[in-house]
């Protein structure tokens, strides 16, 4: 009769093992999935901080022209410039967009620019009878 208590002890050991070691790795999952949502939202800010500079660099210039290029979050298909009082350049993933306002950027038109291997590249021009920047296509 014994052995079947020591037998019962170790199954509730097993399975009581096997309970920690579902929890350790769900909250590894759990973990890593926040570092890549986390990951994608320091690119996002960082896509629109390097814009905004680049912007004002081109602003303050009386005549300037410069090709410019930004990483993207994983998932952005295009980045778009729409003549937006709120959102005025916008990223496209297949199921959300991310939006803000950028200043100094003159948009008659909507432009949209697809990102190709998680960078998109454009050029930001300034004539000398210009008081904003435009946005146009880059050619490669």
């Amino acid at each position: 009769m014994k052995s079947k208590g020591a037998q019962m002890k170790l199954s509730f050991g097993m399975i009581f093992s096997i309970i920690l070691i579902i929890i350790f790795l769900a909250f590894a999952f759990y973990a890593i999935q926040q570092f890549f949502s986390f990951q994608g939202q320091v690119t996002t800010s960082k896509f629109y901080d390097s814009l905004r500079k680049d912007v004002d660099e081109v602003w303050k210039a009386s005549q300037a022209s410069k090709a410019v290029g930004y990483l993207v979050p994983s998932g952005v298909s295009q980045v778009c410039f729409n003549d937006d009082s709120f959102e005025n350049v916008v990223l496209y993933k297949e199921r959300s967009s991310v939006g803000q306002y950028v200043d100094h950027l003159e948009i008659t038109q909507s432009i949209c620019i697809t990102a190709v291997d998680g960078r998109v590249k454009f050029l930001l021009v300034k004539n000398y009878s210009d008081a904003l920047v435009k946005v146009e296509r880059q050619n490669e």
